[in-house]
């Protein structure tokens, strides 16, 4: 069987699974927002500008074209903190040299892509944003939101460390597409309204810039989160957009005006499981999009979070339950995980626009 048509029949099976699923690197922006997941394509060229930064890595490509024209190609791929922490460092992604790449073709006017492999001069090819190869086994980076190392395991740590993706994702059975395109959450009808008339390339849109994101999206960021106790309050540090969430673990504390990340009133779920089972209840949350697909929060919203420990101390298990009734006409319930790599630290993310 010829190897390239075997391949494409692999991205098109991930691209129907990515139909299913949450987009992995919906951390930022939705590829699926501004790239055509229906259509890959493959491109080779001369580097003419790096830009090595979160929240994704940028280069330009010049192609010669088949009439003999140059051809300028704006080529997007994860971030840079994300390659960093497999071993693919901005020096193999140099000017002047000469790449191929595979991807999917920009929706907006203009050429743009969003790589997920890469081949460079020595013959090696980089997995960006997919596990699988696409011209040969000699690979570097594993193409996956998934820390690497060898996962520790200590109960006497409790939940205060750095806790390292496993590539899950906020996931939740009755989260999936239907034939129509919407995600089959619990929606209200005005909800259904508005997710309807929303326009994912509008300039307003907060996933195409650097503008930090709110409750409850936030949480579904691919990279390392650290908690930290300060007594009176728990901190928890997310790296994608340097975010931190402070955590009031004291009894009726006044309410505060509503923010982004809203506010946050958390206490160890039993005495006996201090430092292992945290539950968090958030209100006052002003940020408008539940997701990256048009569903509109109310300001009504409000989450219930559990982080549980695994008697190992290996795994942190997560919860989120959310309540909106100008969202949902029932609570939705999502989970994921994380696992402890040591080592394994919260990186400025330093988003450039």
């Amino acid at each position: 069987m010829d190897k390239n048509l075997n391949i494409r029949g692999v991205f098109t099976l991930l691209g129907m699974l990515l139909i299913a699923v949450p987009f992995k690197v919906e951390a930022h922006h939705s590829a699926r927002i501004t790239y055509d997941m229906e259509q890959f394509i493959e491109i080779e060229g001369q580097v003419v500008s790096v830009f090595w930064r979160n929240p994704h890595v940028l280069f330009t490509l010049r192609e010669l074209g088949v009439s003999g024209d140059e051809v300028l190609w704006s080529v997007e791929t994860v971030p840079a903190a994300r390659l960093s922490r497999v071993g693919v460092t901005s020096d193999l992604l140099e000017v002047g040299g000469t790449v191929r790449i595979a991807g999917y073709p920009g929706r907006r006017p203009g050429r743009g892509v969003y790589a997920v492999n890469m081949l460079i001069e020595d013959g090696r090819e980089i997995l960006l944003d997919t596990p699988v190869a696409h011209w040969t086994d000699n690979t570097i980076g594993t193409g996956t939101d998934a820390t690497p190392g060898v996962a520790g395991a200590d109960p006497s740590l409790g939940i205060f460390r750095v806790w390292s993706t496993d590539g899950s994702f906020l996931a939740t059975e009755t989260r999936f597409l239907t034939g129509g395109g919407d995600l089959n959450y619990p929606l209200t009808e005005q909800a259904r309204v508005a997710q309807a008339a929303w326009d994912p390339l509008a300039p307003d849109n907060p996933f195409l810039t650097c503008t930090p994101k709110g409750m409850p999206i936030i949480m579904q960021q691919p990279n390392p989160i650290e908690f930290q106790n300060l007594g009176n309050e728990i901190l928890l540090k997310m790296e994608e957009f340097d975010t931190v969430r402070v955590i009031s673990m004291e009894e009726g504390v006044s309410e505060q005006p509503s923010t982004p990340l809203g506010h946050s009133v958390g206490y160890w779920e039993d005495s006996a499981l201090e430092g292992r089972v945290l539950v968090v209840r958030t209100s006052g949350i002003d940020w408008l999009y539940f997701d990256q697909y048009g569903h509109q929060q109310s300001e009504a919203i409000e989450t219930l979070e559990r982080f549980t420990l695994n008697d190992a101390g290996s795994r942190l298990d997560y919860e989120l339950i959310v309540t909106d009734p100008g969202l949902f006409i029932e609570p939705v319930v999502l989970r994921k995980s994380w696992r402890w790599v040591p080592g394994d630290r919260v990186l400025p993310f330093n988003c450039t626009e």
